[in-house]
């Protein structure tokens, strides 16, 4: 990186013509476009279901997750119904707006129309960025509220009004309210500022309150801990030992090039390079130092490689200020973003479902990628777990479907279903309304709180195996079998066996704390 002048950062321009807006305008708007032609894809992931099941059930918070995200998909619901799309066009809106506001964050740096091409560009080809925005989560929110704390402190650091640290806190406290995750990023917003020369931010009034008002938007979701036995952190404990893959710093950080993209690589590394060594981004140091203690926060917790990935969005920002100066050449330029947009457009077809199935696996095989457990301890099939968790689910609402009909009325009218976890309990709950099952319980994260399902006195219960059903329960008869060939579904949801029991041997609310488990 060079230590001179040539990576000064110039003033923001505030016109933008209609050429300016419309390069702005149109990357976002194929990302939309993007995510609406393919929304229907294989399937409602798993964690859609369970998304859904919250938000019938607005609370100050969940197991697993604040409660932000939910109350937005409630009114998303109330607005546009339950269909794919309706379900799925907030994330496809929310990520055509990280591109946008990437965009502006270049702009903001001094990048002229190539430099926010550019680093449009790089969020468009990431696979990473592609797979959050195809499917409701937190995820895509996520990134916005990174993108847009970053966005702030970009102009806290270039001498802005210290007053913005208010607005810091409540970007930031509202993405607490999202995905607790964000609190890494406070660290690490801490920790770059400790290693710079703009510690003395920390010496502002407005810096505290900041943090003050990001804490108090997050005292909720906290207060709501306490008469629920502070579930979040046994459930963080319990996937932290049980659950997630622990990586090495090397492994880590690979998956991070792969996820992001290796073809984007170039422009993210030039731009933490640029942070920690460039004179010109001096005042912006803090921002590089930020990425690499939050990078070593999450490999040292064992978080997931996609927690990471909101923060490539100023990473981009920064590397297309750093490749504008130095590719004056037109035809330079127009050659790595055609290098970009090519790299995207071979990856697109694993990222997004725009392939059938088969063609989706051997698309794949081809590239040479093998199927994944998304980082945590599960077999996998023909189709990696994020894929595999969009299908099978009709198949087994219609089991429990006719299992549940095969019973005499008396039996249906107090019959409760219990689940292995979440996804079938969510799955049952919004697929078994046409067949009119009674809601689902599971002990599974949030299920648990919510109860059991049913009098106790009949149950279908869905099990990988008798096991301990006739310790619970006086009469226990296989009533069905739930079993997939085509190797699409999660193995850990498949070939598994339907039981109806009867005759239990404790009260419902004796046996029902035995059920619990958060991961």
């Amino acid at each position: 990186m060079s230590n001179g002048k040539a990576d000064h950062v110039p003033t923001v321009r505030v016109r933008l013509s209609g050429v300016d807006r419309w390069v702005l305008v149109i990357p976002a708007m194929i990302k939309v476009a993007l995510h609406l032609v393919t929304c229907r894809g294989f399937g409602f992931f798993s964690d859609e279901f369970y998304c859904i099941a919250c938000s019938n059930r607005l609370d100050w918070g969940y197991v697993d997750h604040p409660p932000l995200a939910i109350l937005l998909l409630r009114i998303d619901r109330w607005l546009l119904g339950d269909s794919l799309f309706s379900i799925r066009l907030l994330p496809a809106l929310v990520g055509g707006i990280a591109v946008l506001l990437t965009g502006l964050l270049a702009r903001r740096l001094g990048a002229g129309r190539f430099g926010q091409l550019l680093a449009q560009v790089c969020v468009l080809a990431a696979p990473v960025y592609l797979g959050t925005c195809h499917v409701f989560s937190m995820n895509p929110f996520d990134v916005l509220v990174w993108l847009a704390a970053f966005y702030i402190l970009v102009i806290i650091l270039d001498g802005g009004n210290p007053r913005l640290w208010m607005a810091f806190g409540v970007v930031t406290g509202l993405g607490l309210q999202n995905k607790i995750t964000v609190l890494l990023l406070g660290a690490g917003v801490v920790v770059g500022l400790i290693l710079t020369r703009q510690r003395r931010q920390l010496l502002s009034g407005w810096f505290w309150l900041g943090g003050a008002l990001a804490g108090l938007i997050f005292l909720p979701y906290v207060l709501w801990q306490i008469p629920n036995g502070w579930p979040t952190l046994e459930f963080m404990e319990n996937a932290r030992l049980f659950k997630m893959v622990k990586l090495s710093f090397f492994a880590y950080s690979s998956e991070q090039i792969l996820q992001m993209h290796p073809f984007t690589f170039p422009v993210w590394l030039a731009g933490l390079l640029a942070l920690i060594f460039s004179r010109g981004f001096r005042e912006f140091q803090a921002l590089g130092w930020c990425y690499l203690a939050v990078l070593v926060l999450f490999v040292a917790t064992g978080g997931k490689t996609y927690y990471l990935a909101p923060a490539y969005t100023m990473l981009f920002a920064f590397g297309a200020v750093w490749f504008e100066k130095r590719l004056p050449r037109t035809a330079a330029r127009a050659g790595l973003i055609a290098f970009i947009v090519a790299g995207g457009l071979v990856t697109l077809p694993v990222a997004l479902p725009v392939l059938p199935v088969e063609a989706h696996i051997r698309y794949s095989a081809a590239l040479g990628l093998k199927p994944n457990a998304g980082g945590e301890r599960h077999r996998v099939a023909r189709l990696s777990q994020y894929y595999a968790s969009m299908f099978g689910w009709e198949t087994l609402v219609g089991e429990i479907a006719r299992v549940y009909q095969a019973l005499p009325p008396e039996d249906r009218a107090k019959c409760g279903i219990f689940c292995m976890d979440y996804h079938q309990a969510g799955a049952i709950d919004f697929l078994g309304k046409r067949f009119g099952l009674p809601h689902a319980a599971s002990g599974h994260n949030n299920y648990w709180l919510w109860g059991p399902s049913g009098s106790g006195e009949v149950a279908i219960v869905i099990s990988r195996g008798a096991g301990h059903l006739p310790e619970a329960f006086e009469e226990v008869s296989q009533a069905g079998f739930i079993h997939d060939d085509t190797g699409y579904v999660q193995p850990s949801e498949n070939d598994l066996s339907v039981f109806v029991v009867r005759k239990p041997r404790k009260p419902i609310n004796l046996l029902w704390p035995q059920a619990k488990h958060y991961d």
